[in-house]
Formats: C-alpha cells, sequence, structure tokens
C-alpha cells in the first residue's frame, strides 16, 4: 500500500529551507552588522552606559526601562529612584547617558533601515528567482517507483510508466511547489515586516535575534509542510498513473483505522473509488480528492483489478 515517507519529502525539504533561507533570512542576517548586536566591551564605558548602548536598558524622557542587574542598579541609584510598582527607575541624567541614549536610538534606526531595504529586496527578489528552482528534479523517483511496483506485484501486475508521463508529472509537482511558494511569500513578508515594526518600537539588541529564530522556525515549518503534502499529492498521482497504465482503474479507500482518521474520511472506508472520480472530503466546501492526497491524509489505496 501506498505511503508517504521521509525519504520521498525530505530532499524537497531542505531544497525549499535552503531557496526560503536565502531568500528572506540572508538579506536581512546582513543587513545587521555584528557589531550593533554584540556585547561592547569597552572598559571605558560604565555598566549602564554600555547598556543602554547595546539596547538592554532604554532611556527616555528621564525613565530607564529594560533588564536591571545588581551592577546597573547599583550605578543606578546613584542618580535616580526605584518604582516598585512600574518596574522602572526615574531621575535625571548626565551628557553621558544623554550620549549614550542617542547612540542607541541612532543605531535602532540604521538597523531597521536595513531590515526594511532588505525585505524589500527580498519581495523583489523571489519572483525572479522562483523560476530557477526545479524541485521536481528533486524527487526520489527511483526509489518511488520501487515502491509502487512492489504494491502492484501484489495484484499480478507489471507496470511500467512513460519517460512523458514522469516528466509531466515533475513538471506539474515544481508548478504547484512554485504557486505555494508565491502564496506564502506574501504572508512571509507581512510577518517579517511586523517583525521589524515590533524591534523599532519595544525590541532591543537581545530580542532581534530572537525574534529572527522565530520568524525561521515558522518558515522551517511551513516548508516542512508544503514538501511533506505537495509529494504526498505527487506520489498518489504517480502510483496512480503507473496502475493506470497496467490496467487498473479503481482502487478501495482504506483508513488508518485510528482515532486521528478525520470522519469524512471515516465514512469513506472500504468504499471502491473510480480514478476518474474522486470523491468529497471536505463536505463544507465540496472538495474532492483521492486517498493520500487530502491535507496530512494517511489513507491508501487498495487496487482493485479488473
Amino acid at each position: 500500500m501506498q505511503e508517504n515517507k521521509p525519504e520521498y519529502y525530505n530532499p524537497i525539504y531542505k531544497k525549499m529551507l535552503d531557496f526560503f533561507y536565502q531568500q528572506f533570512y540572508a538579506p536581512l542576517v546582513q543587513g545587521i552588522d555584528r557589531k550593533d548586536v554584540k556585547l561592547n566591551s569597552m572598559s571605558s564605558y560604565s555598566h549602564l552606559i554600555a547598556a543602554i548602548r547595546e539596547g538592554k536598558i532604554q532611556y527616555k524622557d528621564g525613565i530607564f526601562s529594560g533588564k536591571f542587574n545588581a551592577r546597573i542598579s547599583r550605578e543606578l541609584s546613584l542618580l535616580a529612584k526605584y518604582d516598585r510598582r512600574s518596574g522602572i527607575w526615574k531621575g535625571r541624567a548626565g551628557a553621558d547617558i544623554y550620549s549614550a541614549a542617542m547612540y542607541a536610538e541612532d543605531k535602532k534606526k540604521q538597523i531597521t533601515e536595513r531590515m526594511n531595504r532588505a525585505i524589500d529586496e527580498c519581495e523583489n527578489n523571489i519572483d525572479r528567482n522562483i523560476k530557477d528552482l526545479s524541485l521536481g528534479d528533486n524527487l526520489p523517483l527511483r526509489i518511488m517507483q520501487d515502491d509502487i511496483k512492489q504494491d502492484l506485484y501484489k495484484i499480478g501486475v507489471m507496470p511500467e510508466i512513460s519517460e512523458g508521463t514522469q516528466r509531466r508529472l515533475r513538471q506539474d509537482y515544481t508548478e504547484n511547489q512554485q504557486l505555494n511558494i508565491r502564496n506564502w511569500k506574501d504572508e512571509q513578508i507581512k510577518r517579517l515586516r511586523d517583525m521589524v515594526q515590533e524591534y523599532q518600537t519595544t525590541g532591543t539588541d537581545e530580542s532581534l535575534i530572537d525574534m529572527i529564530q522565530r520568524e525561521y522556525n515558522i518558515t522551517a515549518n511551513k516548508a516542512h509542510f508544503l514538501a511533506r503534502q505537495e509529494t504526498g499529492l505527487f506520489f498518489s498521482k504517480l502510483s496512480m498513473a503507473r496502475a493506470s497504465e497496467a490496467g487498473v482503474r479503481r482502487y478501495r479507500w482504506s483508513t488508518s483505522h485510528d482515532e486521528k482518521v478525520r470522519a469524512t474520511h471515516k465514512h469513506l472506508d472500504g468504499q471502491i473509488i473510480s480514478f476518474d472520480s474522486p470523491p468529497v472530503v471536505d463536505l463544507r466546501t465540496g472538495r474532492r480528492a483521492h486517498a493520500g492526497e487530502d491535507y496530512n491524509c494517511r489513507c491508501q489505496k487498495i487496487w482493485i483489478l479488473e
């Protein structure tokens, strides 16, 4: 029986993740000068001034906010008073504090401008570069075909599939994934712009790298989903094309028979399905799909040779 295995979609996942990184995150990382976010080690600055320059502490209109350790609190106690209710220090700052605050504000502004330019460039580049992303060529077709052969041997057929059909399926796969990426691009660009806005208004140097890592993890999960989902759909089409050339035109729908099976698929369990008439798998939208083609579907086809 057919199963969408990790060895089918992992090569696609790695290729897509690398593409996403190169298009979305490499420009952002390159737009951040490492000295912008590393700790300032110049001994001529006090702990408070160094923390302000590094973005750990913010100073504006007589208010110090941020993360206070023991050393910084001791220095603040010389020029400000701590408000326990609000968790901030209030007091007047000297010229050196003002200078550090102005430096930190200017640095954040520069980083924000560089990141926004990088995102603008991402948006312009991805449509231009996506045409070279031939993901269909990364499908492990030989492994897939061997698994399909073993499945069809069980009903006594020796299937073959033409080179033309293979090329068409690979091309369809590439075009579908390119469309998926274009659709995801708009959402990803918006998330990155929101991230920059968050950094600009409330973020610190320390939180900036965390923000980028958070967004990258979301993108990695999306790449994995698209690779797994689209490859499962490809494998279903490939197996049906090969079965069709061997004279098979119908199959019996078989679920995984566990508590994770969705209600519409459980209803289809055991039914005979024609290749030409995929059943409704979503009653709300009327969407149709064969076994193994729905989102995260683990159902399989049991071939029927007539």
